[in-house]
């Protein structure tokens, strides 16, 4: 996470308090963290993966892929994760790239790595998911607020004893126009800052949609609510994860929540939640459904079991990648 946190409290000047006070109300948000001028997600991304490394002990030499999940890359071109991969002192015989992903890009992500890893020799993989949607955010009323900032390093590795991961992905490009900033790239290269989020449409794709995916993925396993200790859902917004877990039969004590302390950060809500949420649990093996749903329209949910004691506490960071082309 980023240094800096700021507090809905904060901005509060006399005029505007009750406003304020209503979008806590209604949105449970306190506040959010925000990258540092020059720094971005991926220099988040890099601060978790190293001290994964580090912590685990990991040779580098041995992994050999690295998913960077992001829709706020550091440039045009390269692919960011290629900066990562020199960064963080991988070999050259790691395959890198970014996925261009948001609140789905998590289980995704672990999709992409898992299958790489399942047809080659690869023993690591890291997902690096994060977003600085600060940066990027062209609203100017308080919704604004609903956004924050991550990075975040998830380590993969091959092992054929280790319990299953199973992941399901969906896609419905016809909602495009629900959640779009089309300006400054190929089809439309003049920069605007413009961008439409059909808020009405995107809460019923949510409520629909994601509790439908984690039904069908739940009965093709012949499991339910019961096999699983916690439900970890993307930090849309809480009565869109309230409404899937009613959906789903996963009682209030199941689903984790952080969207009070770090608003909606993108396809790094999941994996944040479970470092703030499980950190303050006993070792122990806990059976995670995680589900992300969002822009493109995509919406994915996977089972996984992991180890708490395995799960590093949150970090923070000022740093940030110099490529020279900032004035000293």
């Amino acid at each position: 996470m980023p240094s800096e946190w700021k507090s809905i409290e904060s901005l509060k000047d006399g005029e505007n308090d009750s406003v304020l006070d209503r979008f806590v109300k209604n949105t449970t948000i306190e506040g959010h963290y925000e990258v540092g001028e020059r720094q971005t997600s991926s220099d988040l991304c890099f601060v978790a993966a190293r001290k994964i490394i580090e912590e685990k002990k990991i040779d580098r030499e041995k992994i050999a892929v690295l998913i960077h999940v992001t829709q706020t890359p550091d440039y045009r071109c390269p692919s960011t994760a290629c900066v990562l991969q020199n960064r963080l002192g991988l070999s050259n015989d790691c395959v890198a790239f970014d996925v261009n992903l948001g609140c789905s890009g998590y289980p995704y992500g672990l999709n992409v790595a898992a299958s790489l890893m399942a047809t080659s020799n690869a023993e690591y993989a890291l997902v690096l998911a994060g977003d600085a949607s600060t940066k990027h955010n062209v609203r100017t009323d308080n919704s604004r607020l609903l956004f924050g900032d991550s990075g975040t390093a998830t380590l993969l590795k091959k092992d054929p004893s280790a319990k299953e991961m199973a992941i399901a992905c969906k896609t419905d490009g016809s909602g495009l126009a629900y959640m779009w900033q089309p300006y400054g790239l190929s089809r439309h290269h003049i920069l605007k800052d413009e961008g439409v989020h059909n808020e009405i449409e995107t809460f019923n794709f949510a409520i629909n949609e994601a509790p439908a995916l984690i039904n069908q993925f739940l009965e093709a396993r012949h499991e339910t609510a019961e096999d699983y200790d916690f439900l970890v859902l993307h930090q849309a917004n809480m009565m869109i994860m309230k409404q899937i877990a009613k959906r789903t039969g996963f009682p209030k004590t199941k689903m984790l929540a952080s969207l009070d302390h770090f608003s909606n950060t993108s396809n790094g809500s999941i994996p944040t939640t479970m470092v703030h949420c499980l950190t303050k649990e006993e070792p122990k093996e806990c059976r995670l459904l995680v589900c992300g749903y969002g822009i493109g329209l995509s919406w994915a949910v996977g089972s996984m079991v992991v180890d708490t004691k395995d799960i590093l506490p949150l970090l923070h960071s000022d740093e940030y990648f110099d490529d020279g082309l900032y004035e000293k």
